[in-house]
């Protein structure tokens, strides 16, 4: 039996934490780095070794992982000064990329790895913190099916299920597909709430009553889960911030905090536009977002 892959993986936040914890757990060699060094502190104490720029990282593993959350990040990490195709002593083979980025993005980055001898896969992830902790999130990839079978292995580590969609760039293609499916179905669960509260019903009721009939889904158990633990989950956050906007009202709180989200809509709405298919849905998401996102009236008069 072969030795496990030596695998580095750049971006430690929220969801790139537990997916390199599990990769660590699994059994992989793992080198890491991210911007933050304290963020690398747990994986240490956990037995993975860290490096002081990704360049450093290149020289230490053959599979490397990126989650970060622009593209910008992302060509840093790879073409920057200390960037990875800048080390001379660089073992990487395969980069796997786990960040959510357009398809478009994504393929030009394939080519540009090719000419450096390196090959590329787009494989983002849904399934948030949770479903990374518990190594069941849903992996959508773009690229050669060859090599997806030899990093199947690291994958598997943190996600259940693993889908080959075709070419580069077709796991974010779909990833902006699950994006648009996940703020469909936020939306109508925030205009459910609004419309029970009206009518005095508590908002932890309405997931509950529709668990095991067809309504039911991650979102609407997630956010039970979140009422029920009280804490402020993602999803918890914006169908509340929704429910006040039908309600007519806008959380402080909200502005300038869904920028993550924009920029998934922002790539779904791209596309539709490049394609020629039509986003109605999408659209109404994007304008009700934008609402909730911007400052207050006299802070643009300012």
């Amino acid at each position: 039996m072969s030795a496990p892959e030596n695998v580095g993986f750049v971006g430690l936040g929220d969801i790139g934490a537990p997916m390199a914890t599990r990769v660590l757990e699994k059994g992989f060699p793992l080198s890491v780095w991210n911007r933050t060094a304290s963020k690398m502190t747990p994986l240490s104490i956990g037995g993975a070794r860290t490096a002081t720029n990704p360049a450093d990282l290149a020289s230490q593993t053959t599979i490397l992982c990126i989650c970060v959350d622009s593209p910008d990040a992302t060509k840093d990490i790879l073409f920057g000064p200390h960037g990875v195709t800048r080390s001379a002593n660089s073992m990487v083979e395969i980069i796997l990329d786990h960040s959510t980025v357009s398809p478009e993005f994504t393929r030009e980055l394939a080519m540009q790895l090719s000419s450096h001898g390196i090959d590329f896969l787009d494989v983002p992830v849904s399934g948030g913190a949770i479903g990374a902790k518990a190594g069941t999130l849903a992996a959508m990839a773009g690229g050669d099916a060859d090599l997806l079978k030899r990093v199947a292995p690291v994958i598997s580590s943190f996600a259940s299920q693993i889908t080959h969609m075709g070419p580069a760039g077709a796991g974010q293609a779909a990833k902006a597909c699950n994006q648009i499916i996940n703020f469909g179905n936020m939306a109508a669960l925030a205009e459910a709430v609004a419309l029970a509260s009206a009518y005095g019903i508590p908002p932890v009721r309405i997931p509950e009553a529709i668990a095991g009939g067809f309504a039911e889904s991650n979102i609407s158990q997630e956010y039970q889960r979140s009422l029920k633990a009280d804490d402020f989950s993602p999803v918890r956050f914006l169908i509340e911030g929704l429910v006040e906007f039908y309600a007519g009202r806008i959380d402080p709180d909200y502005r300038g905090k869904l920028g993550i989200l924009m920029k998934d809509l922002t790539i779904a709405l791209d596309m539709g536009h490049k394609s020629g298919v039509p986003l109605p849905g999408t659209t109404h998401f994007d304008s009700v977002f934008r609402i909730l996102q911007s400052p207050p009236e006299h802070d643009r008069e300012a």
